[in-house]
């Protein structure tokens, strides 16, 4: 970042310290509570600038301030009104980079930085960044928040156009693809947990996931991993499970299991599953859509070497993550 960058200062007030105790009270460890108290001050600090700003924002649609969400992930985003999530990364002072949690790699229309003086409490917004694409950050990257106030508006303008030639914009693909194979090695993909480890602050999810079990005997070996999805354009967060036995060294069966990552024990209607096949096309057959349903699943069999993807969609909307067993 330039030095001469001029920083976003306001006075961390005693509300926004309220909050964050509040919210990062409900976690289960110390250093779980430490990152909530300093994630919501962040996000706190980013609405402000919003305000000042006259850039609309949406908590019913943000991740920051949900304390379901926030047990389950270091994140704190807020909703830009008809843009996305804006994640809002807090740093101590003399820090020299932002530490980006694998599971917000993606899926965001940028990452502001702020320095959370707790001494002076002042936080200051430091810049931002359109995308990143390691786990670090360094400050030096940031751009300036009037570059980010340019971004904005031309993320309203690709929108408009979008609008006026009938065009949706869907979230792009996540290209990076998933090797099963390597997780039978304790090998999971970044963005992926154990199901234990991302589901036990989700009582439904766990009282239902127990009778997750392959067709064959279940002496066969098996390894699962979870990780919580985000639709752009849906208030609340899905939680993907997927669980793979070897029936034989070459073939394996894969379940695929999508809960609600929320206090609802619904999911909303009209949320859909589809498996695609290795260019990409949908396979009828595997393909479920929410009504009333706690959960969905689909259940197939493949080779050691095979491609699929999976697509989550709600409406236009849509995430698609690629596997190869």
């Amino acid at each position: 970042m330039n030095s001469n960058q001029l920083a976003f200062t306001i006075p961390i007030s005693r509300e926004m310290i309220n909050i964050a105790d509040k919210l990062s009270q409900q976690q289960r460890n110390e250093q779980k509570t430490r990152k909530v108290y300093l994630n919501t001050l962040a996000l706190l600090a980013v609405e402000f600038f919003c305000q000042c700003m006259e850039i609309e924002t949406e908590f019913s649609k943000s991740y920051g301030l949900d304390s379901v969400v926030l047990s389950l992930m270091n994140t704190a985003s807020i909703f830009i009104k008809d843009k996305g999530l804006l994640e809002c990364r807090p740093v101590l002072p003399k820090e020299e980079f932002s530490d980006i949690p694998p599971e917000i790699l993606s899926e965001r229309i940028g990452y502001m930085v702020v320095e959370i003086d707790e001494i002076d409490r002042q936080a200051r917004i430091l810049g931002f960044v359109e995308s990143v694409t390691n786990e670090k950050l360094p400050l030096t990257k940031l751009s300036s928040l009037q570059d980010f106030l340019v971004y904005l508006q031309k993320l309203q303008k690709v929108e408009n156009d979008a609008k006026s030639t009938a065009k949706i914009p869907v979230n792009p693909i996540n290209e990076s693809i998933v090797k099963l194979s390597k997780w039978f090695e304790g090998l999971l993909d970044s963005g992926w947990q154990s199901e234990l480890a991302i589901a036990r602050d989700i009582p439904n999810v766990l009282a239902v996931t127990k009778d997750i079990s392959p067709v064959n005997v279940t002496d066969k070996e098996e390894v699962g991993g979870a990780r919580i999805i985000h639709l752009m354009y849906l208030s609340e967060p899905v939680l993907l499970i997927l669980r793979q036995t070897r029936l034989s060294p070459d073939e394996i069966e894969i379940i695929l299991r999508l809960y609600p990552a929320s206090e609802s024990i619904f999911l909303l209607d009209g949320i859909k599953m589809t498996l695609l096949d290795e260019k990409d096309n949908p396979i009828r057959q595997l393909e479920k859509q929410a009504k009333g349903s706690n959960w969905l699943q689909l259940r197939f069999k493949g080779n050691v070497g095979d491609e699929f993807s999976l697509k989550i969609s709600f409406r236009e909307d849509s995430v698609i993550t690629k596997f190869i067993i």
